[in-house]
């Protein structure tokens, strides 16, 4: 996502990261992954639930509690969420993310 923070720019789009970690292990994955864009931290994974972004029972792992989930949720301007999926690799399908800002 970092190497095409530009074009996100460019559609208008804002990037923000949610992380489970706190403090300093959020800073520390922020500095090794060279994210210049905001790193929030969700410790009791509140902001993660109120995007159902969370393992859920009957998926797989979903028996281990209420992780985060990786993916990608996207808010318009107005709030609405626009699209939402769980995506292990989101940041290998920024071309499909940049379409759907585009449409937008």
């Amino acid at each position: 996502m970092q190497s095409r923070l530009d074009q996100f720019h460019r559609t208008g789009a804002e990037i923000l990261a949610i992380s489970p970690d706190i403090g300093e292990w959020a800073r520390q994955v922020a500095q090794e992954t060279g994210a210049t864009f905001p790193l929030l931290s969700d410790p009791d994974l509140a902001v993660t639930i109120q995007f159902d972004m969370h393992l859920k029972p009957g998926w797989p792992m979903g028996g281990m509690g209420s992780f985060p989930e990786m993916g990608y949720v996207i808010v318009d301007g107005k709030g609405l969420i626009r699209a939402q999926r769980v995506d292990l690799r989101f940041g290998e399908h920024a071309d499909e993310i940049l379409l759907l800002l585009q449409k937008l």
